[in-house]
C-alpha cells in the first residue's frame, strides 16, 4: 500500500517517514541541460555509453533496465538473462544562479564520463553556493535547488 498524494506531500515536509513506507528512494543519475533524471535502483542503473569520455558527446539517458546473466555459455545467444526494470522520474529545474557549471562546462570536450560523475569525480550541478552531486536524493535535490531561489518544473504526467 503506498501513500497518497496528500500524505507523501505531509511526509515529505515533515520528513517523518512512517514504517512500511512503501515509496522507493529515487537518487539523482544523470543531468542533460536543465532536465535531472532519478533513478530507484542507483547501483544498477547505466545508460548508452555511459563509460565514454566525454560524457556529452556519448551518453544517453537512463535505461529502463538491466539485466543479470543467470546462466553462463560461451555460445553467447543460449545466455540466459533477467531483466529488471528500473523506474524514473524526471525533473526540469533552473537554478537561477549565474555561476551555475555542469561538468562539461567549460570544456569542449569534458574529462567526464557519466561512470564518473556518478562515482561523485566531480559534482552533477555546481555553484558558487551549493554543489548537487550523483546520488543526491528527488526530495533533496527539489529542497536544495528551490532553497537558493531556484525553480522546478515537474513533466506533465501520461494518463
Amino acid at each position: 500500500m503506498k501513500c497518497t498524494d496528500e500524505e507523501w506531500k505531509h511526509c515529505r515536509v515533515e520528513k517523518m517517514g512512517c514504517s512500511g513506507c512503501y515509496y522507493d528512494e529515487y537518487k539523482l543519475c544523470y543531468v542533460d541541460g536543465n532536465k535531472a533524471w532519478f533513478t530507484n535502483n542507483f547501483e544498477k542503473q547505466w545508460g548508452d555509453d555511459w563509460d565514454d569520455v566525454p560524457y556529452e558527446h556519448n551518453a544517453g539517458e537512463p535505461y529502463e533496465n538491466w539485466s543479470e546473466l543467470l546462466e553462463d555459455n560461451e555460445d553467447i545467444f543460449k545466455r540466459k538473462w533477467k531483466h529488471h526494470e528500473i523506474k524514473h522520474k524526471v525533473l526540469y529545474f533552473e537554478t537561477n544562479d549565474w555561476s551555475e557549471r555542469l561538468p562539461c562546462d567549460n570544456f569542449s570536450n569534458s574529462p567526464y564520463s557519466v561512470e564518473a560523475i556518478n562515482k561523485q569525480a566531480v559534482a552533477w550541478i555546481h555553484t558558487d553556493k551549493f554543489n548537487i552531486l550523483a546520488g543526491t536524493t528527488y526530495e533533496d535535490f527539489i529542497d536544495i535547488i528551490e532553497k537558493h531561489g531556484g525553480t522546478i518544473y515537474l513533466p506533465k504526467e501520461n494518463k
